[in-house]
């Protein structure tokens, strides 16, 4: 039998916030090993691990809650040039972000996520400069938009929209330039072992690690990797590419949108500029209200959902919005694309350690736009087995699933 190679860190996941933690950990001096699957082909007979960021563009910016979640944000934020210069690989484009609500007369069941007021306050706390705006305002802003009656905006010019895929092949080209190895495979067992832990994957090639980091995102709990199952929930969201033929035609910024008539939500989720996908074409990203409709607590139940490609039903509400939103503009074919999200009670990711070999990292809300903080954060406590950062590590310890976990009061749309 071939001796198994020793690193310091094996990290299981190489999505987002795996590559971040890789990219980190070589920075404090580890020796690296990413075990991660690469993006399949297709999804019609896909049987595995699916991704969420399997994606062109997601939003990076603070109008975010809870204010948590926006300073993670900041500090990826102020890494992204540095990132990007050292690599060669452009994942962030400067794009204003946009959030559009009713105003108070018409507060629904979810505002938490579209409160203006409380939006403004986080970006003002961190430094951030945004404007709001009345009805009559937004409407002269975005003369080319057509808002439904009564609802007002808040919008940081400054923002990004974060490509996931080239993130990730950012974060993994930095880790790899200082000597991190990446094996495209499946990890099946984590085993503890003496002085740390036996990592097999599913072709059979093994490793030992002093330590290892869980970065597994929605799968986590069918992975089978931790000892007891994470109090957190999976989703099978859907997200609808309507191509456009001429992205210039479109310029408009990204974004949140919640439309609410007579009290009732008619639509809530985002509306993303232009994208260029890897078919080469030009799309607008839509993703709405069906995000929490479809609940994955299986590998079984993920790989159904993953072939289904997505709620069909959700094309005829995204063409419905933009024939509103962008009245005499012609859109092209519509499609969906199945996404994975999870969530957690608190919103906020898990950033902890399991026993004195294992760490789990897993996002709560908003994974890509933050990933390279919670990365940073993860690759520190690895290493140091200690939390030394000024955040409190009380927001981001693990909860474990308890017979019937509560469910968090709100959740807003995120892929």
């Amino acid at each position: 039998m071939q001796d198994e190679r020793h690193f310091d860190v094996v990290v299981v996941g190489a999505g987002p916030i795996g590559a971040a933690t890789a990219r980190h950990l070589t920075e404090r001096g580890a020796s690296v090993l990413v075990v991660g699957p690469d993006e399949p082909e297709g999804f019609v007979n896909h049987d595995g691990t699916w991704a969420g960021y399997y994606d062109q563009g997601r939003l990076a910016h603070v109008l975010e809650v809870p204010l948590m979640t926006s300073m993670l944000t900041m500090r990826s934020i102020r890494r992204f040039a540095d990132l990007q210069e050292r690599t060669g690989v452009d994942f962030a484009t400067p794009r204003q972000s946009l959030t559009v609500m009713p105003d108070a007369s018409e507060r629904s069941t979810i505002t938490d996520w579209f409160n203006r007021d409380l939006l403004a306050g986080n970006a003002a706390d961190l430094n951030v400069a945004v404007e709001q705006f009345s009805a009559t305002e937004l409407q002269q802003q975005y003369p080319d938009l057509r808002f439904a009656p009564g609802h007002v905006g808040i919008v940081q010019r400054d923002a990004f929209i974060v490509n996931p895929r080239a993130l990730v092949k950012a974060e993994l080209a930095a880790a790899v330039a200082r000597g991190a190895v990446v094996v495209r495979d499946t990890v099946d067992s984590l085993e503890h072992v003496a002085r740390g832990v036996r990592i097999v994957s599913r072709s059979g090639e093994s490793w030992r690690a002093g330590k290892v980091v869980v970065a597994t995102g929605a799968a986590t709990n069918v992975s089978g990797l931790l000892p007891k199952p994470l109090d957190m929930r999976t989703y099978g969201a859907t997200v609808v590419l309507v191509e456009v033929p001429d992205p210039a035609a479109f310029d408009i910024p990204a974004m949140m949108y919640l439309k609410a008539v007579g009290g009732e939500v008619a639509y809530g989720g985002i509306v993303m500029s232009p994208l260029q996908y890897p078919d080469g074409r030009w799309y607008l990203k839509c993703s709405g209200r069906s995000l929490l409709d479809n609940p994955l607590d299986s590998a079984e139940a993920i790989t159904r959902w993953v072939r289904t490609g997505g709620r069909r039903e959700d094309i005829g509400e995204a063409l419905d919005l933009l024939a509103e939103l962008l009245p005499g503009k012609w859109f092209g074919p519509a499609h969906t694309r199945p996404c994975m999200v999870c969530e957690t009670p608190t919103a906020l990711p898990y950033i902890d350690q399991v026993d004195e070999h294992t760490v789990v990292a897993i996002e709560g809300e908003r994974g890509a736009m933050a990933a390279d903080e919670i990365g940073r954060l993860t690759a520190n406590l690895t290493i140091d087995a200690v939390w030394t950062d000024s955040l409190p590590h009380t927001a981001f310890q693990a909860r474990w699933a308890q017979p019937e976990p509560a469910r968090p009061v709100q959740a807003a749309a995120t892929v």
